[in-house]
C-alpha cells in the first residue's frame, strides 16, 4: 500500500468543473486522491444533506465517483461507507471554487460545507476557493501552492478547526498570509413580481459587495494578491453573555 497521503477531494460546483479536475491532477503527483464530488452544480447549498432518499453514485474512473448528493452527502457517503475500502482520511480538499469564499460566504458555502463536514468527522477539512481576474480563471498556479504545500497545511489543522483558503486568480504570488475573517454586505435585494398566473414570485438579486473586518482579514490580503489562509471553528459556539433579572411569563 502507498505511503502517500490519502487524500479525498470534493466541491460543489460538479464533478466537471475546472478547478477540481485541475487540482486532482496537481495532488496527484504527491498523494494518493480518491474522488467524490456532485454530478451537477450544488453552489450556494451550505450543509444540506440528503436524509430521506438513496442517493445516486456513478462510477467514471478508478476513485473517482460522482453523487446525485450535495457536497455534504460526498463527505459523508466517502467517509462513513465502504465506497473506498474504508480508507482513513488523512484530510478532504474541498475546491476549488469557481468564486471566493470570504467571511459571511462561509455560512452559505457548499464548498466550505464540505470541508466542515469532514472536521465534524475528526478529519482535516480544507476549502479552496479562487476569485477570478479580469473575469477569467486560472486555477494553475493556486492549485500548485495547495500541491507543494499540503503537509503544512494539513499541519495547520486542529481538531474542531476548519481551514479556508482563498486566493485571487494569478500566475504567481506575492505571499501567504493567516487571516482574520471579513464580513461581506451583499446589497442583496428580493424583487416581487405579481404574474399573469395570480401567484408571486420573488427574484433574487445580488448588489456590489462590499467587505471589511479587521486588521489583516481575508479580503485584504487577498486583494493584495497574497494567499489568506483563514482557520474558524466547525461547530457553533456559544454566546455566554450573562442576563440577570429574567422574568419569563409561563
Amino acid at each position: 500500500m502507498s505511503n502517500k497521503l490519502k487524500i479525498l477531494l470534493t466541491n460543489d460546483d460538479g464533478i466537471f468543473a475546472k478547478g477540481i479536475n485541475i487540482l486532482h491532477n496537481k495532488l496527484c503527483d504527491v498523494a494518493d486522491v480518491y474522488v467524490l464530488a456532485p454530478d451537477s452544480n450544488r453552489s450556494a447549498v451550505s450543509s444540506h444533506i440528503v436524509m430521506n432518499d438513496s442517493v445516486k453514485i456513478k462510477k467514471h474512473s478508478d476513485n473517482i465517483y460522482s453523487s446525485s448528493g450535495y457536497p455534504a452527502d460526498c463527505v459523508i457517503t466517502a467517509i462513513k461507507s465502504d465506497l473506498f475500502n474504508n480508507i482513513k482520511f488523512d484530510a478532504v480538499l474541498s475546491g476549488i471554487n469557481e468564486g471566493p469564499n470570504l467571511g459571511t460566504d462561509c455560512i452559505y458555502s457548499g464548498t466550505v460545507a464540505a470541508a466542515r463536514q469532514a472536521v465534524l468527522y475528526e478529519v482535516p477539512g480544507i476549502a479552496l476557493s479562487l476569485s477570478p481576474y479580469n473575469n477569467c480563471y486560472d486555477y494553475n498556479a493556486f492549485a500548485d501552492f495547495v500541491a507543494n504545500n499540503l503537509e503544512m497545511l494539513i499541519s495547520l489543522y486542529k481538531p474542531g478547526v476548519v481551514l479556508s483558503l482563498n486566493a485571487v486568480s494569478r500566475n504567481s504570488y506575492k505571499g501567504v498570509q493567516l487571516t482574520t475573517l471579513c464580513i461581506r454586505d451583499y446589497k442583496d435585494k428580493v424583487h416581487i413580481l405579481n404574474a399573469p398566473d395570480n401567484n408571486m414570485y420573488g427574484f433574487f438579486r445580488g448588489g456590489n459587495i462590499e467587505s471589511f473586518g479587521p486588521e489583516k482579514n481575508e479580503y485584504e490580503v487577498v486583494s493584495n494578491n497574497e494567499i489568506a489562509i483563514t482557520r474558524f471553528y466547525a461547530e457553533l459556539v456559544n454566546y455566554n453573555e450573562k442576563v440577570d433579572n429574567l422574568n419569563f411569563k409561563l
